[in-house]
């Protein structure tokens, strides 16, 4: 490993040039960041995926939409299609890519689209949107060439960006430094347990400027499971083995916790954003042997149509910021949209 990793690193220090050359550009405003006049919030990471960027859409949404117009802008990762889609009733996980059609079957007052440009995007969703419409961007801390009001950086409290090693020898997309350009930083998938003083190293270890954020945040899994029409509570599954199937990026927390509450499984791991294909749901039913199917909320936008099981379900997970940290990342939100 050690020998791979040191055949890597020119590698890793000809991505971390261009990279950091890309930002220098748009710094001295040779290249140059639009902001718009609608309130924007941009949710991001610095690696690459595993952070719960979609998790954290989700949470600000849901305050945000209580009391405006919300309007989801994503890149659509895993889709055919390309250019600019608006997500629709009739939209598939192919079409759109399984976060954002997930996001609209969740919150269906909301709009989305995505496309790959987001000042594109922009300027599609600006010609029929009104002045105080609300766009949440996700997954745009790279995407320089627009500039939202606020910025949210995500970073798991496992795999924190400060520890790191730029791709390809880590999953750093830039270099660490890049955080100045966040107004906020979210540790999340934090230990329930998580101490004062651990929580005062990772401050230090991240060394942020006074004038940013830091808030921590855990993943909650609802007391229900659900499938197309029927809904069931979590502790049917201490009852009866199930085969658990996952596409995502980091599984380990939802096998945590399901071991942690007594559950009996077997867990069918594909990677993340995988587009189940025919032969995967073959594969699924062979292992089956009259077992319940469990899986997130985002693989199952892509696996029901493939699989049409009636025991196929889901487990919702939301981000829940700890008690000292949501009511003022909550009025940080509301305050940043009610400015003019």
């Amino acid at each position: 490993m050690t020998f791979f990793r040191l055949f890597l690193f020119p590698f890793a220090v000809l991505y971390s040039m261009l990279t950091s050359f890309r930002n220098f550009l748009f710094d001295v405003k040779i290249f140059r960041s639009v902001g718009y006049e609608n309130p924007t919030l941009g949710i991001g990471n610095l690696s690459v995926g595993g952070t719960g960027k979609s998790v954290c859409v989700d949470y600000v949404v849901s305050i945000l939409k209580q009391n405006h117009s919300i309007t989801i802008l994503s890149r659509g990762y895993g889709r055919t299609s390309k250019g600019f889609v608006e997500v629709s009733g009739k939209s598939t996980s192919e079409d759109v890519g399984d976060e954002p059609l997930m996001l609209s079957l969740k919150h269906p007052e909301a709009r989305v689209a995505v496309a790959e440009k987001r000042r594109v995007g922009m300027g599609q969703l600006l010609k029929d949107s009104k002045k105080d419409d609300i766009f949440v961007w996700d997954d745009c801390f790279q995407h320089r060439w627009v500039n939202p009001r606020l910025m949210i950086l995500l970073t798991s409290y496992k795999h924190l960006f400060v520890d790191d090693l730029h791709l390809p020898m880590g999953n750093l997309r830039e270099l660490s430094s890049g955080k100045k350009r966040a107004d906020v930083v979210i540790i999340t998938k934090c230990s329930k347990n998580m101490s004062v003083e651990e929580r005062k190293k990772i401050i230090q270890k991240l060394g942020l400027l006074k004038t940013q954020y830091l808030f921590f945040a855990q993943i909650k899994y609802s007391d229900h499971i659900k499938s197309i029409n029927r809904s069931l509570p979590v502790s049917n599954l201490v009852k009866l083995p199930f085969l658990l199937v996952t596409g995502i990026s980091d599984p380990t927390p939802l096998k945590n916790f399901l071991e942690a509450i007594g559950c009996k499984f077997e867990h069918l791991k594909f990677s993340d954003h995988h587009n189940f294909t025919e032969r995967d749901a073959k594969r699924i039913n062979n292992k089956l042997s009259n077992r319940m199917i469990l899986t997130t909320e985002k693989d199952f936008v892509r696996l029901n149509p493939i699989l049409l099981s009636d025991v196929l379900f889901y487990l919702q997970i939301e981000m829940e910021l700890f008690d000292e940290d949501k009511e003022t990342f909550d009025k940080l939100l509301k305050t940043t949209v009610e400015i003019k």
